[in-house]
């Protein structure tokens, strides 16, 4: 399901954020900063305080209410930080960057299933595991670069991979 925090989310949060743009949530982070993302961003990482700039919380229970979360953590970490965002601040809408799921192990598959489970009890989208995000005009919640600019005319599309998408 699709939901209206996915794709005009008026809160962010990225789970794993970092100061290293060379990490996938550190490179998301800069990629939503650089594109002007109008609402509220926030941080969780359990090392830093402020993360490029902005205040990081250590515990995802701290946070406001948030809309979308776009998660950059181990796998393992993942239903946790769900269930706390789903069921305590109110987030319906999920980008799963980490991998380490169902493509990799049957105890990836559990915790994939157990992702998935929360989200559904709650009526939330997802998108992921093990992906690049997503790009609107709303937000560039994606971690490759360069980020290409949409054009109003243009054309969706769908890519089936964690590593690679054509622009």
């Amino acid at each position: 399901m699709i939901t209206h925090q996915l794709i005009h989310p008026k809160s962010i949060v990225v789970a794993g954020g970092s100061n290293d743009i060379q990490k996938p949530g550190g490179k998301i982070l800069k990629n939503l900063i650089d594109g002007n993302f109008a609402g509220d961003l926030y941080v969780t990482n359990l090392k830093e305080s402020e993360v490029q700039g902005i205040k990081s919380y250590s515990d995802p229970a701290d946070l406001p209410q948030v809309d979308l979360a776009i998660i950059a953590i181990a796998a393992r970490f993942v239903p946790d930080t769900v269930r706390v965002l789903a069921e305590q601040k109110q987030t319906r809408a999920f980008i799963v960057l980490s991998a380490g799921f169902s493509e990799e192990s049957e105890e990836g598959s559990r915790l994939e299933k157990e992702m998935v489970d929360i989200i559904n009890s709650v009526g939330g989208s997802l998108i992921g595991p093990n992906c690049v995000g997503i790009l609107t005009p709303s937000h560039h919640s994606i971690f490759t670069y360069p980020i290409p600019k949409l054009d109003e005319q243009g054309c969706d599309f769908i890519s089936g991979s964690g590593a690679t998408a054509c622009f």
